[in-house]
């Protein structure tokens, strides 16, 4: 009887300790990645809320895309941007330019100036349709709002009937003076090239540049200067 109840015993405690110290299933991303030291000596995991810039993981999660801004390599998983360091992988800001498939379910629209961005983390990015993909960009300057003067009083004017709008033609044809700055456009003439400026997504035709915007819905393109 007492060896049948010290066998009991065993059982039980062995039972309770691997209950105890198996890891959360947060945390088996990073065994299947090999190192599970990991665990105890972050305290958090891939996925957590604690992830922010700065944060070194030793190895890199499963599934991460590498990525090639500038001809510097980096490694997006999840909505954050890795780079290797000697201690392993570091959590950095969003490099511009950097374009990316997909974005974390919790990635927020915004709309500044008629613009719709998508912010998640510490980075602003902008959907290019002629990619489908979308691209880190600069945070956007915050609109300022000004006051509507005063309305005026005056006699009322003769009606006249309005001209009707010029429409914008479906394939846009440079003329002899080429494309004007502030032009609008709705389709890209053929044979354009995309390029990224300072963290812009641009459109090149000759010596023209295009700038990405909505309009009723819908995207244009405006001709600006560079």
């Amino acid at each position: 009887m007492n060896k049948l109840n010290l066998v009991l015993g065993a059982s039980a405690f062995i039972a309770l300790a691997a209950f105890a110290f198996s890891p959360s299933a947060d945390a088996r991303g990073y065994e299947r990645s090999g190192d599970h030291r990991y665990h105890h000596r972050h305290g958090h995991y891939h996925g957590g809320s604690s992830i922010s810039i700065g944060f070194i993981a030793p190895v890199l999660p499963t599934n991460h895309v590498r990525v090639a801004v500038g001809g510097r390599p980096y490694y997006y998983h999840g909505g954050y941007f890795y780079r290797h360091s000697p201690r392993g992988y570091v959590v950095v800001s969003a490099p511009l330019g950097a374009s990316v498939v997909t974005l974390p379910a919790r990635a927020m629209p915004v709309q500044i100036g008629g613009v719709t961005y998508y912010q998640y983390a510490d980075a602003y990015y902008q959907w290019i349709p002629a990619s489908r993909t979308y691209v880190v960009v600069a945070p956007p300057a915050p609109v300022a709002v000004v006051p509507a003067p005063a309305p005026v009083v005056a006699a009322p004017a003769p009606v006249v009937a309005a001209p009707a709008p010029a429409a914008v033609p479906a394939t846009p044809d440079p003329g002899p003076n080429g494309f004007q700055p502030g032009q609008v456009v709705e389709t890209l003439p053929v044979g354009y090239a995309a390029e990224i400026i300072n963290g812009i997504q641009y459109y090149r035709y000759g010596g023209n540049y295009f700038m990405p915007t909505q309009r009723d819905g819908q995207e244009v393109y405006v001709v600006v200067k560079l």
